[in-house]
């Protein structure tokens, strides 16, 4: 690859909230009802809590192998055709997130606002533009992050508080849900929800650090769990139960309600911004990020080669869904229930592995 760049703590955590956290505002929201009940604002925080509690493993990973990212690190504990196996996996596992990510997205956007248009030509449009942000570099991805998040937040916050006249508290109730066993179980195996967290891992040679990948990932998993908590209590606070399962787009949808007389009223434009640009930015560092690991794997120093035919599997992949009853109920589902297993897991073992063979970075002040 290409000279890493470096960028600071702002950067890097506006780029990864707005990638974790724009999925609420996509199908999960409605399955997270039909799960739990109730309880989905606050067992999004309990698959925060156990996000942080992995993330601990490849921080402690990362801090053992300063000036590593975990590509390396797998190639220094495993050796080189293990190491570069595993990171292949994880890199074609971000490809397959990405697709169906961006699937998601296509076929939502097709409902609410452009239903005459087929995915395919969606999807041509919207990858034009990561491409051509992916050929900038990774630098240009996060500080347009960096720009874009206080107008997302804003944005936010402004459709939340126009929302606060729909609001009916006794909708919370049962405040249990579906019970609260469900709600744990549910809320441990969703921690994938936060699973982007792993582009701390990624992108680590362009961090400041050890102590600055600790609040880069850590922070984000914060807000990124803030966001979808509140965004979860908004819409339980705005639809009963049995409808809020039935929604596509449960926020658009409560945008949309969103009525203060002739002048002030159907917000989802705002809501379309928000939409829009936050999936933008997913989009483009996940692909940032996969084409990263591939170009490690297969040790080829120029990233920007690789763009248009990653690209192209990408867009192939995302059209082998067949609509999105598919996208949700098959890919989506599986992703969210097990993709922890790819996120994390990988990190434990190898840390554990360094211990036993006592494999060890060089000190930072080396």
């Amino acid at each position: 690859m290409n000279k890493e760049c470096k960028f600071g703590y702002h950067e890097a955590i506006s780029s990864i909230v707005i990638t974790i956290s724009i999925r609420a505002f996509f199908t999960s929201a409605g399955r997270v009802v039909e799960m739990v009940g109730t309880a989905g604002w606050y067992m999004t925080l309990i698959s925060a809590a156990v996000a942080s509690f992995l993330f601990l493993f490849m921080y402690l990973l990362l801090k053992r192998f300063p000036r590593k990212n975990i590509m390396q690190i797998n190639d220094i504990v495993l050796g080189k055709w293990a190491g570069s196996i595993l990171s292949f996996i994880l890199g074609f596992f971000l490809l397959i997130i990405i697709a169906i990510n961006f699937r998601e997205f296509t076929e939502v956007l097709k409902i609410y606002v452009l239903p005459d248009s087929p995915p395919s030509f969606i999807m041509i449009i919207f990858m034009l533009g990561v491409v051509i942000q992916t050929f900038m570099g990774l630098e240009t991805i996060v500080r347009y992050a960096k720009f874009v998040v206080y107008m997302l937040l804003a944005g936010y916050i402004f459709v939340i508080l126009l929302s606060v006249q729909n609001f009916k508290p006794t909708q919370l109730l049962p405040i249990l849900g579906n019970g609260l066993d469900k709600t744990i179980i549910n809320g441990f195996l969703r921690c994938s929800f936060y699973g982007d967290v792993i582009i701390v891992g990624i992108i680590a040679l362009s961090l400041q650090g050890p102590q600055e990948i600790k609040k880069i990932g850590f922070g984000s998993i914060l807000i990124s769990g803030l966001v979808a908590s509140s965004s979860l209590l908004a819409f339980g606070l705005v639809f009963p139960y049995i409808t809020a399962q039935e929604l596509t787009s449960p926020m658009y949808e409560m945008a949309s309600l969103i009525d203060y007389g002739g002048f002030l009223k159907h917000m989802d434009p705002i809501f379309l911004f928000l939409w829009n640009f936050g999936s933008f930015i997913e989009v483009s560092l996940l692909f940032y990020c996969s084409i990263l690991v591939y170009c490690h794997v297969f040790r080829i120093t120029d990233y920007r080669p690789v763009i248009i035919p990653m690209a192209t599997l990408l867009y192939s992949i995302s059209l082998i869904p067949r609509g999105i009853s598919e996208v949700i109920g098959k890919y989506v589902e599986v992703i969210r229930s097990w993709g922890w297993v790819i996120y994390f897991v990988p990190s434990i073992a190898i840390l554990i592995i360094a211990a036993i063979r006592k494999k060890k970075g060089e000190s930072e002040n080396a």
